[in-house]
């Protein structure tokens, strides 16, 4: 590396996200960062929870067509 071309690294670097969650990173600044959305609150992070929703969702809605096929058999 040639000197005074690079940024200085700083590991564990603070950051505080505006939902209150906070943790720590390697930077090329030392003081806290502030940001809006982090990987707990951005919806493209959270897609595993939306998943699980609609396949749950997706069986009740079977399950009831199920039942309503049985009552009729009978």
């Amino acid at each position: 590396m040639k000197k005074g071309i690079h940024w200085d690294y700083h590991q564990n670097v603070e950051v505080n996200c505006i939902c209150w969650v906070s943790f720590t990173i390697n930077a090329a600044i030392k003081w806290p960062i502030k940001v809006e959305t982090c990987y707990q609150c951005h919806p493209a992070f959270n897609k595993d929870r939306i998943i699980k929703k609609v396949v749950k969702w997706r069986m009740e809605k079977f399950l009831e067509k199920q039942k309503k096929i049985d009552s009729m058999k009978k």
